[in-house]
């Protein structure tokens, strides 16, 4: 995870309104959409628990998976310039 990436997800994690804002947006709905598409959602639950336990690996892991997807990345870009607003 790059310093940007992990800089916006600190400002996010300070800030629950900035996280439900984003969760609510369009961009935070296409997201989730791409997070849980494969599995309804397991995989992404069993990576943010690990991420509460201090261990990022596999959400990080989720996150550059998608940064493969043209149309997914640009999600995580929108979203990311917003959270750093």
């Amino acid at each position: 995870m790059d310093e940007m990436t992990a800089a916006a997800i600190e400002k996010i994690k300070r800030s629950k309104g900035l996280a439900e804002q984003i969760m609510r947006s369009g961009d935070g709905q296409k997201l989730m959409e791409y997070l849980t598409r494969s599995d309804g959602g397991a995989a992404l639950d069993r990576a943010a628990k690990s991420a509460v336990s201090g261990d990022t690996k596999e959400l990080s892991a989720m996150l550059r998976g998608l940064l493969q997807n043209q149309d997914a990345a640009a999600v995580m870009e929108r979203i990311s310039d917003a959270a750093k607003r």
